[in-house]
C-alpha cells in the first residue's frame, strides 16, 4: 500500500525491553525533554497504575521518538510513560497492590518498591517490551505536528500542544517566559505558577491582542493555534512592548502590601494591565502617563483585594463591575473591553492636566455618560459600543 507523503517520514519500529530503556534513558540516548514537551505531570498513583498494567502484561501504548544527528533520540510521545518506568525502578515509589480489579499476586507486593521485589517479578519486569516507533527521514515540521495529533485526544493544555509547533512565534513566546522568570517578573506570587506553561499561554494571547489591533477579537485557544502554524514572527515592537508592560506592572505589584500581602493579579486582570501597558508604550506615552497607569492597576488591585473603595459611590460600583467581569465571562469579548475601560476611566481622573491622548479624552466622556445612570453596567457596554472602544488607540 502506498500512502500520500509516505517519501518524507518513515518509522522503524523495536521491542525493547524496559531493562534496555531504562539504560538508554540513563545513557541520555532518549531525551525526555525536548523543547517542544511538557514538564513531568504525572502524579505518584497514575505512575503506579502503568507500573500495575505493566505487571499485569496489560498492553501499553507505543512510544513516539525522533531521531536526531547525534545518534540519540527526542521523546516525541511517551514521556510520562518513560519517566515513570525509570522512577520506580529507581526506586522512587512502590507498588499499589489495591488497584482495582483486585490482584492477590499483586496483592503481596502491595508497598514493594523495585528494589525489593522477588528476583522472578523483577526478572518479568525487565523484561517486558514495548513497542518503540522512532520517526526518521522527516521534515522539520512533521514531528511537531504528529505531536499535536497524538496528544489532541488527551489532558495536554493548548499551550502544550501548540509548544510543539516549533516557528519563530513560538520561540519569541518561550524566550520572553524565560526572560520574564529569569528576570522575577513571572513568578507565583502574582497568583499562578507556570504550570502546564500558563505564563506562555498568556503571553502568547496577550500577543496576538497586541497584533490584531482590538479587543473586539475573541483571542481563542484556535486562533493562538493557528497563529503558531503560521511559524511567521510576532513584530518585535509588539514583544519590546510586552516586555515595557511587564517591567513597568509586576514590580509595583509586587511591591504594595494590602493587610500584610502582595497583590495579585488573576489572569484576566494580567491580561488588561498587559495589553494597556504595552499599548501605552507602543503609543510612545510619557513617563507621567505611564506612571499614572501603574497607579491605577495597583488602585483596583487594591480595591479588588479590600472589595471596597473609599473614593465613592460610583468609583466603587465601577470596581464592582470590573470585579465581576474579572472571576465570571473572563475572555468574553464584552469583559475585555469593559476592564479596559474601567481603566482608562479611572486613569484619567488621576491627571494633573487636561487630557490629550484621544483614549483618555474619550474616558472623560465616559464619566459624563454614566455619572447618572441607574444601570452602570450597561450604560458602560452602550457607551462602548457607541464608540466602537475596542479599536480606539490601536489604530
Amino acid at each position: 500500500m502506498t500512502y500520500l507523503g509516505s517519501l518524507s517520514m518513515r518509522f522503524l519500529s523495536q521491542d525493547p525491553d524496559i531493562e534496555t530503556i531504562v539504560r538508554r534513558i540513563k545513557d541520555g540516548d532518549y531525551d525526555l525533554q525536548p523543547d517542544f514537551q511538557r514538564g513531568e505531570v504525572w502524579t505518584t498513583q497514575k505512575k503506579k497504575r502503568l507500573i500495575d498494567s505493566i505487571l499485569r502484561g496489560w498492553h501499553i501504548p507505543p512510544i513516539h521518538l525522533v531521531a536526531r544527528e547525534d545518534e540519540r533520540s527526542d521523546v516525541l510521545d511517551g514521556q510520562q510513560r518513560l519517566t515513570a518506568i525509570r522512577d520506580f525502578v529507581q526506586g522512587k515509589f512502590p507498588i499499589d497492590g489495591n488497584i482495582e480489579p483486585i490482584s492477590e499476586a499483586l496483592g503481596r507486593l502491595d508497598g514493594l518498591r523495585f528494589g525489593e521485589l522477588p528476583e522472578s517479578t523483577a526478572r518479568t519486569f525487565r523484561k517486558s517490551t514495548i513497542r518503540v516507533f522512532e520517526l526518521v527521514d522527516f521534515q522539520p515540521d512533521e514531528p511537531h505536528e504528529l505531536f499535536f495529533r497524538l496528544n489532541q485526544p488527551t489532558s495536554l493544555t493548548e499551550a502544550e500542544k501548540r509548544n510543539a509547533f516549533v516557528g519563530t512565534a513560538r520561540n519569541q513566546v518561550r524566550d520572553l517566559t524565560a526572560w520574564a522568570t529569569e528576570s522575577q517578573l513571572l513568578t507565583e506570587r502574582i497568583g499562578f505558577s507556570n504550570a502546564r506553561m500558563a505564563y506562555d499561554d498568556m503571553l502568547a494571547r496577550s500577543l496576538v491582542t497586541l497584533e490584531v489591533h482590538s479587543l473586539d477579537t475573541k483571542i481563542t485557544a484556535s486562533l493562538v493555534t493557528s497563529r503558531y502554524r503560521e511559524g511567521s514572527p510576532f513584530a518585535e515592537s509588539d514583544v519590546a512592548a510586552m516586555q515595557h508592560a511587564m517591567q513597568i506592572v509586576l514590580p509595583e505589584l509586587y511591591a504594595v502590601g494590602v493587610e500584610g500581602t502582595v497583590l495579585r493579579p488573576n489572569r484576566a486582570t494580567l491580561h488588561t494591565w498587559l495589553t494597556t501597558g504595552a499599548q501605552l508604550h507602543l503609543s510612545n506615552a510619557s513617563p507621567d502617563l505611564n506612571a499614572v497607569f501603574v497607579q491605577t492597576v495597583t488602585k483596583i488591585e487594591a480595591a479588588r483585594w479590600l472589595k471596597q473603595d473609599a473614593v465613592g459611590s460610583l468609583d466603587q460600583r465601577l470596581i464592582e463591575i470590573f470585579q465581576n467581569r474579572s472571576t465570571a465571562r473572563v475572555a468574553d469579548v464584552s469583559s475585555i473591553i469593559v476592564r479596559d475601560l474601567v481603566t482608562w476611566m479611572f486613569m484619567v481622573t488621576s491627571l494633573e492636566t487636561a487630557p490629550t491622548l484621544p483614549k483618555l479624552q474619550l474616558a472623560a466622556a465616559a464619566w459624563e455618560h454614566v455619572v447618572k445612570t441607574s444601570n452602570l453596567e450597561e450604560s458602560l457596554l452602550k457607551f462602548a459600543s457607541a464608540f466602537d472602544w475596542g479599536k480606539v488607540g490601536w489604530e
